[in-house]
């Protein structure tokens, strides 16, 4: 198993992961990936911790919003919690999402094949995030 690096995070707080964030979502926001969560309504409810963030994805219409507060009146569809360096590999493409809801590193409300309905996010997000991340992150 790997260990976390005594240094580990790849974050330093949370309004640098904020703004990887904001910048990621935007880029994908009208992706034609979306569809999907707009056909199923979804919305998702990510808890990051280590920075701590609560980041909402409002795939109820096209372009995708995402905000850093929960929407009024708004249930999540799926609650999604993890590590901000979990979500870091998953995005990177490192830590297959099979692998974090197996190893328990993302843990998922709602049925698995709801959380399986991450997956064209995380795919247009994973175009996206490595160069992001890179750039804000100098890693």
């Amino acid at each position: 198993a790997l260990g976390l690096q005594a240094m580990g995070h790849h974050y330093a707080d949370a309004d640098q992961l904020e703004s990887v964030y904001t910048t990621m979502f935007d880029a994908v926001a009208d992706d034609d990936s979306m569809d999907t969560m707009v056909e199923a309504q979804m919305v998702i409810n990510f808890r990051l911790n280590d920075p701590g963030a609560d980041i909402w994805v409002d795939g109820r219409s096209r372009p995708v919003v995402t905000t850093f507060e929960p929407i009024d009146g708004v249930d999540a569809t799926l609650t999604a919690t993890l590590s901000a360096d979990s979500m870091h590999e998953l995005l990177l493409g490192t830590l297959p999402l099979g692998k974090a809801l197996l190893f328990r590193k993302l843990k998922v409300s709602g049925s698995k094949s709801k959380a399986m309905g991450l997956e064209p996010l995380l795919h247009a997000c994973q175009a996206v995030y490595p160069d992001i991340a890179a750039a804000a992150l100098d890693e």
